[in-house]
C-alpha cells in the first residue's frame, strides 16, 4: 500500500477559483489603496494589483513568516513599485485610521472573533474591528470564507477514532447567518451574501494528505508515532477516500464557500 505522506501538495485550483470570485465582487477601480488580509502567496494580491493599476498599490500582510517572506520577494523579483507585503497580525496592525480605500479578506479564519457553536462574538471581534478601524468611511470590506467542509468534517471524525479524546475539528462549521452577524456587530452595514460551491479534486491520497496535514499536524504526529497505529490509520483514510474517486479516479469534493461585501458608514 502507498503511504499517505510522501507526495507534494500542488495548490489545488480552487484557491485561484475563489480568489477570482472575491476580487470581482470586490468593486476595486484605479488609484485605489487596497489592503490583503492574510495575503499567503499572493492569489488575491496580484488580482487586486491588476484591477487597481499603476495609479493605485496594494498592501498585504500575512501572519505566518514563511508566506510573508515568500510573497515580499517576489514582489521585488517582479519589480512591483506599487506593491507590498508585511509579517503583520491582522489583529493588531500598524497602518494609521482611515488607511484603505477597501480591504479584501481572502479566506482567513474569524474563530478568533465568533463562535458558531455558541453563536456569540467573542472579544469584541479584535480582527474585524481592526479592519473597520484602517478602512476609510465608505470604503469596502469583501471577504471569502468556507462554510461546512466535507473533508475536514470526516477527517475529525477519522481523527477521533484514534484520538478519542480529541475534541478538535479542524475548520469551524460557519453559517451564512453566523458571517452576517458579525459583520454587523463589526459596525459594517449594506451586508450582502452569496454563498457558492466548486469542486476541487487531488490526483492521489498523498495530495490530499498534505493539503488537511497541517490542520491536524500535531495529532498526526501522535498517530505516526506507533507502526501499527499509523498503519491501521491508513487502511481507515484509504476506505473513506475510496468514496470520494471520480471517474477519472481522481479525489474529488464539492467545497461551499461564501462571498461578503459590506461598507463602513459614512460619519
Amino acid at each position: 500500500m502507498t503511504d499517505l505522506w510522501s507526495g507534494t501538495y500542488k495548490e489545488p485550483a480552487v484557491w485561484a477559483d475563489v480568489a477570482e470570485a472575491l476580487i470581482s465582487s470586490a468593486g476595486l477601480h484605479a488609484g485605489m489603496r487596497v489592503l490583503d488580509l492574510g495575503s499567503a502567496n499572493g492569489e488575491t494580491l496580484f488580482r487586486a494589483l491588476d484591477r487597481v493599476g499603476a495609479s493605485g498599490s496594494v498592501v498585504g500582510i500575512e501572519v505566518e513568516a514563511d508566506w510573508a517572506e515568500w510573497l515580499q520577494k517576489e514582489i521585488a523579483n517582479r519589480e512591483i513599485p506599487n506593491a507590498e507585503n508585511h509579517r503583520m497580525d491582522g489583529r493588531s496592525m500598524t497602518f494609521a485610521d482611515d488607511s484603505f480605500d477597501a480591504v479584501i479578506l481572502g479566506m482567513v479564519g474569524l474563530d478568533d472573533d465568533y463562535d458558531p457553536d455558541e453563536e456569540t462574538i467573542i472579544d469584541g471581534a479584535p480582527l474585524l474591528r481592526e479592519v473597520h478601524r484602517v478602512l476609510k468611511p465608505g470604503g469596502a470590506v469583501c471577504c471569502s470564507g468556507w462554510l461546512r467542509q466535507q473533508d475536514t468534517e470526516w477527517m475529525g471524525e477519522l481523527i477521533r477514532r484514534y484520538l478519542p479524546g480529541c475534541a478538535k475539528r479542524g475548520y469551524f462549521p460557519m453559517t451564512e447567518a453566523g458571517y452576517t452577524r458579525l459583520l454587523g456587530f463589526a459596525g459594517f452595514e449594506t451586508i450582502r451574501t452569496s454563498a457558492f460551491e466548486r469542486r476541487y479534486t487531488f490526483d492521489d491520497p498523498t495530495e490530499w494528505m498534505a493539503c488537511v496535514e497541517y490542520v491536524w499536524e500535531e495529532e498526526l504526529a501522535r498517530i505516526k508515532a506507533d507502526p501499527g497505529v499509523l498503519r491501521a490509520f491508513e487502511r481507515d483514510a484509504f476506505e473513506l477516500l475510496a468514496g470520494h474517486r471520480d471517474d477519472d479516479g481522481k479525489i474529488a469534493y464539492m467545497r461551499p464557500a461564501i462571498l461578503l461585501s459590506a461598507r463602513k458608514p459614512l460619519p
